[in-house]
């Protein structure tokens, strides 16, 4: 069985704008500016939790607190999210061709309600979020985990997400890496892709024919 483990934000949600706004009010509250474009670009270079705890060093505030009150943003902010162009109707036709998407991302167990309200909940074997105490990526535990848990085929397994970070965690976990770049994302390639789109709806293609599921 080939399977899909997806990212979330930024892959399947279009969630950015509120992690953006989230979290440059809280360096506002904190008595820092800092430009929308190149916070959204250190983000995707890294991670939201890694850029908070560098600005806290430089400003010699606490990273961690920074990082639970963005936390709490989002949280507020979290119906405003939607989902990315084409992710539906990549998640039917995968489904169609006999494909198991399942879902690791550093959100909490919230991630579930966006799912469901976005209608798409239900096209997922399993979530894996936060709640499981895992070591956040780039460990491969949590790939290891569902590819452990379902009894996964490594070389039929395949990471979909639109970091680098993502990748390095899917090269770690020894499965395939595919990456997701819309035109507008600051990320840059790492040269271990197994396939990248810039549409989702680019993705079932990759699985169809000959060689498909």
């Amino acid at each position: 069985m080939t399977a899909l483990i997806w990212d979330l934000d930024g892959t399947l949600l279009d969630s950015y704008g509120v992690i953006v706004d989230s979290t440059l009010q809280a360096l506002r509250e904190a008595g820092i500016t800092a430009p929308r474009q190149e916070l959204h670009r250190r983000m995707i270079a890294g991670t939201v939790r890694g850029v908070l705890g560098e600005i806290g060093r430089e400003r010699g505030l606490d990273g961690g607190a920074l990082w639970r009150r963005v936390d709490e943003l989002n949280q507020s902010g979290s119906g405003r999210i939607r989902l990315m162009d084409g992710a539906a109707e990549a998640l039917r036709r995968l489904r169609e061709l006999g494909i198991a998407s399942f879902v690791y991302t550093h959100n909490s167990d919230t991630a579930k309600g966006i799912l469901d309200r976005c209608g798409v909940l239900g096209y997922f074997t399993y979530i894996l979020t936060s709640a499981a105490g895992l070591p956040r990526k780039p460990a491969p535990d949590g790939i290891e985990w569902i590819v452990n848990r379902f009894g996964l085929d490594k070389s039929r397994t395949f990471y979909v997400g639109d970091r680098p970070i993502d990748a390095a965690c899917a090269d770690s976990a020894g499965v395939g890496f595919i990456f997701f770049k819309p035109p507008e994302s600051p990320a840059v390639p790492t040269g271990t892709e197994w396939a990248t789109v810039s549409r989702l709806t680019q993705l079932p293609g990759l699985f169809e024919g000959p060689a498909g599921a």
